[in-house]
């Protein structure tokens, strides 16, 4: 295995420890944010660097190309899914149902909850139970969800005929989109020490522009490549 091929499954190593740091670090100081963001920038890095390794090194693989796709979709794919849940178990308070001394964020309004956000009925230190939300909805992240399914099927049922569907530069439009939707939706509040109401409005927008993104890049992807399918279908 080469250097390039270990980087590139080192996304696949960094994606649990980035849950795990998600949803059990505590929620003070924001460290939860802290350690998942800067996690999921190492995890970007290695995606940044592996192709140019592999060049580098002249060590370019039909592994490399069939392993990149598949960390990345499994790297983005399962933080964004941990991101519909609330962050170190607090979350975004929405409303607080008991005084909560000290506590580490105002609770927020009414008007906070954007549409698709799920509430989850958390506790914090002392006991109190708290109504809180994510930093993302939860239809987009099926939406993409749903696309990387929909790919991941039509690759396999073209190479077991032997055909080969097209890359699009659309494909990594949408990765960079992702990623850098992540890195964000973690950064704010790390960087910024405080759950503010505007996060879920970013949160929000971005997410259904990675959604938007995804659902086109996947329509292309088959428009793109309808010649080959047709070849698939024929040899059935």
């Amino acid at each position: 295995m080469t250097l390039a091929d270990k980087v590139t499954l080192a996304r696949l190593g960094l994606m649990p420890l980035i849950v795990a740091a998600y949803l059990l670090l505590p929620i003070e100081y924001h460290l939860c944010f802290w350690v998942a963001g800067f996690l999921c920038a190492l995890a970007e890095y290695t995606d940044l660097m592996d192709g140019r390794i592999a060049r580098r090194r002249g060590e370019v693989s039909d592994f490399g190309k069939l392993a990149d796709p598949f960390c990345d979709v499994v790297y983005r794919i399962g933080v964004f899914l941990v991101l519909i849940l609330p962050a170190g178990g607090v979350g975004y308070p929405l409303y607080a149902l008991s005084t909560v001394p000290g506590a580490a964020a105002e609770p927020l309004t009414a008007a906070s909850l954007w549409p698709g956000h799920l509430v989850f009925a958390t506790t914090v230190r002392d006991g109190a139970a708290t109504l809180a939300t994510s930093p993302v909805p939860w239809l987009p992240v099926f939406l993409m969800v749903l696309r990387e399914i929909i790919a991941g099927a039509l690759r396999a049922m073209t190479a077991t005929r032997g055909l080969v569907l097209a890359a699009r530069t659309s494909g990594k439009v949408k990765a960079w989109v992702q990623g850098t939707t992540i890195i964000t939706c973690l950064a704010f509040p790390a960087c910024w020490f405080v759950r503010a109401e505007w996060h879920l409005a970013w949160g929000w927008w971005a997410t259904w522009l990675c959604a938007v993104i995804s659902v086109g890049s996947i329509l292309e992807y088959i428009w793109v490549n309808r010649g080959t399918l047709a070849q698939l279908i024929k040899r059935q």
